[in-house]
């Protein structure tokens, strides 16, 4: 008997395991962050949703409304600036400006405290990475962003085109 249940002990400590799934982190779900990319964006920034597209470039993210084509957008770590005509004006930079959030959410730090659960939605398994107010939903398979939350900022993801 004793061997028994050593035998059964035994065979699912194995099978736990083998059975462990990949072991993912932040760096590997935020790869994109680290090279150039465009995307078609549906953003909402306090309570209005705009489609817009974005571009990184040279660690710097563009941004152009749709509805507004003659500006674009400069989104970097030191704040905003507008391109309109050739010439490029500083917005400012902070929390006063919630264009500043969108750069947040696509430069989401990888070291802290992240929880990181993998889930199916409507079928689609993937990744969601939460760290001080920040949400992140990262499709499994691509590792690419679907929809990303911080704030009063939402972005749904439409397309993303890792260059």
């Amino acid at each position: 008997m004793k061997k028994f249940f050593c035998f059964l002990l035994c065979a699912l400590i194995s099978v736990s395991l083998c059975s462990c799934g990949e072991s993912v982190n932040m760096s590997v779900l935020t790869e994109y962050q680290n090279r150039d990319f465009e995307a078609e964006l549906r953003i909402g920034l306090s309570g209005k949703e705009q489609a817009c597209n974005l571009v990184k470039s040279s660690g710097r993210l563009f941004l152009r409304f749709r509805e507004m084509s003659a500006f674009t957008f400069v989104l970097d770590e030191n704040g905003a600036a507008i391109i309109s005509e050739g010439a490029e004006i500083p917005l400012g930079g902070g929390e006063a400006l919630p264009l500043c959030g969108v750069y947040r959410l696509f430069s989401a730090p990888v070291a802290g405290t992240w929880k990181i659960e993998k889930v199916r939605l409507g079928g689609v398994p993937l990744y969601v990475c939460e760290s001080e107010g920040l949400t992140l939903y990262i499709d499994a398979a691509s590792h690419l962003p679907l929809k990303l939350l911080s704030g009063s900022i939402t972005a749904d993801v439409i397309s993303f085109k890792v260059k």
